[in-house]
């Protein structure tokens, strides 16, 4: 029995290590099965706070391009503005400028007239509407240079607004832009997994 013993020791001592041996392999093994779901569930939980970012992004995004949109309908109702009135003192300075050589044209009539005419009662009304008439053009040539200097303030004005809705057009593009681009990010992860 002594000699039963030593081998059976040598047996069970072998059998231990086999079994720990066992143990062993399946532990590393599961422990690789663990850093394995453990790593795909890092670069899930990346994925998914990157998509958060770029979804938060978006969404500011979007808020500053409905304030764009708004900015850009205003300048657009400015221009629209300015432009009437740009073209409305246009026609009135237009108007002004050719009333004047009317005005002179009657002046002159009414001179000639003055001279021919021989009743002295008609005769001050003919001064009467000739000096009616000279105040009329100096009226309308002192208007002229004020309405001059309007339009080119009002010109000045609807350059000055078309260049900011310019501008805040190319913005909004830049926007639209990056939200397209970071949709197409977003959905890229989607497909890729999907099959």
């Amino acid at each position: 029995m002594k000699r039963a013993n030593p081998v059976l020791r040598c047996s069970l001592i072998l059998l231990t290590l086999v079994a720990a041996g066992s143990c062993w392999q399946v532990s590393a093994q599961v422990k690789q099965s663990d850093d394995k779901t453990l790593q795909e569930l890092l670069d899930e939980v990346r994925l998914l706070r990157q998509a958060l970012q770029t979804l938060q992004r978006m969404s500011v995004d979007t808020y500053r391009s409905q304030l764009l949109v708004d900015r850009v309908r205003v300048g657009h109702e400015d221009i629209r503005r300015l432009t009437a009135s740009l073209n409305d003192t246009r026609d009135t300075i237009a108007k002004t400028q050719n009333t004047i050589p009317q005005f002179v044209e009657r002046q002159k009539l009414l001179e000639s007239q003055l001279q021919l005419e021989v009743d002295q009662q008609k005769r001050v009304e003919l001064e009467f509407e000739i000096k009616r008439t000279k105040d009329a053009v100096e009226m309308y040539k002192s208007q002229i240079e004020p309405l001059k200097d309007r339009a080119q303030q009002l010109a000045t004005e609807l350059n000055a607004t078309k260049a900011k809705v310019d501008e805040l057009e190319s913005r909004l593009d830049l926007l639209e832009q990056g939200i397209e681009a970071d949709r197409q990010r977003l959905e890229k992860p989607s497909t890729s997994k999907a099959p």
